[in-house]
């Protein structure tokens, strides 16, 4: 499993991060999304044979959110 961080703008009601973490865990290969709407933050752990960041992150904006890639590696 690896672990993504995705600066997510755009969020700004509390109706924002369930969209946002609905949206990214319904991509396979995607174990488990957390979107933080006070911090523009939304982590990943996903499956890199599965699915790629570049993915990850255009379904954060095909959600209507800003997305910009902040950190991405092996979760521990």
């Amino acid at each position: 499993m690896n672990a993504v961080h995705i600066q997510t703008d755009g969020m700004h009601c509390d109706a924002c991060p369930p969209l946002v973490e609905a949206k990214v865990e319904s991509l396979p290969g995607v174990r488990a999304a957390r979107a933080y709407r006070t911090m523009h933050l939304t982590s990943v752990l996903y499956d890199p044979e599965l699915i790629d960041i570049p993915t990850i992150s255009d379904q954060i904006a095909n959600a209507g959110f800003r997305a910009r890639v902040l950190t991405g590696g092996r979760a521990h």
